[in-house]
């Protein structure tokens, strides 16, 4: 006769087994939306009212049984029923009714010590069989599915990763020379963009390198008659007179909001009265005020 299982437990724990099917074998590790699905609502209530019913039927069967049996095996069966549930679940795991008193002694025969080989805890071997269950199913998982698959989980980052700056463009229009402005909180962002793609021709204080001095007053390309507007034309557009100051907007290399972050760096060192030691020869011609061009 098999030990009474409070309904609860047994719905609780069929439900999360079921559950972690689904989570390692069916879906990918991100596809926890699909919990939220109608059709998975509607699977879990089936489920449920399933175990229900047989829990009920479990039970009438289990009274049923006890109709049958002598005093001796009902007194049995109460004693292993004995406390709630988690009493019982504490015995299982730390108690061995078995072996409880059983201690093997080893006589060495030459000394006269006696060696007590111990039982190992109910705990420990209840552990031991846990880790086993667990790498079986995580080695079943890491070769046939894409569960712990680490180049599938890139795969996957990297499409929602897609997904969110698309939506993030979507929602965020992309600044444009017309409403383009300085401002000082973009200033450490436009450094590093700037790193990154600029401060090979023009180094990354600005004090040019193939490319001209950013930090002077002299200007090659001259197309608007604000400063700032001026510098974010030019990366947009690229130069007229060097074919390797290309268009970086134009052609979509650097979005509006990175050029607006290089701009007011650019412009940011342009207006610092601390120039770089060593800088390039001054190019162009030298603009003092911008408005009066």
């Amino acid at each position: 006769m098999r030990s009474k299982i409070s309904s609860f437990i047994m719905i609780s724990s069929f439900l999360s087994i079921i559950i972690f099917i689904f989570y390692v074998f069916l879906k990918s590790y991100n596809h926890i939306s699909y919990f939220t699905h109608p059709i998975s609502i509607f699977f879990f209530i089936i489920i449920t009212m399933l175990l229900c019913i047989l829990e009920c039927v479990n039970h009438l069967i289990f009274k049923k049984k006890l109709q049958f049996l002598s005093e001796k095996e009902r007194i049995k069966i109460f004693e292993e029923n004995e406390g709630n549930y988690f009493y019982r679940f504490y015995r299982f795991i730390f108690y061995d009714k078995i072996n409880n008193n059983k201690v093997k002694r080893i006589d060495h025969g030459f000394d006269g010590i006696i060696e007590l080989d111990n039982k190992l805890p109910m705990w420990w071997i209840h552990l031991f069989y846990l880790t086993i269950i667990f790498s079986a199913i995580y080695f079943f998982s890491y070769f046939l599915l894409d569960f712990s698959d680490p180049y599938e989980e890139y795969n996957i980052s990297y499409k929602n990763q897609l997904k969110e700056i698309e939506i993030f463009e979507k929602n965020t229009p992309q600044v444009t020379i017309e409403n383009a402005v300085f401002k000082k909180y973009l200033v450490n962002d436009g450094k590093i963009i700037f790193e990154k793609n600029c401060a090979t021709c023009h180094q990354s204080d600005g004090s040019g390198n193939i490319g001209p001095n950013l930090t002077d007053n002299y200007w090659i390309n001259v197309k608007e008659k604000d400063l700032f507007k001026n510098i974010f034309s030019i990366i947009w557009n690229g130069s007229d007179n060097n074919p390797t100051m290309r268009a970086f907007g134009k052609t979509g290399e650097i979005k509006g909001n990175d050029i607006e972050k290089i701009s007011s760096y650019v412009y940011f060192i342009n207006q610092k009265s601390k120039k770089p030691l060593r800088a390039k020869a001054p190019q162009g011609k030298k603009i003092i005020k911008w408005k009066e061009i």
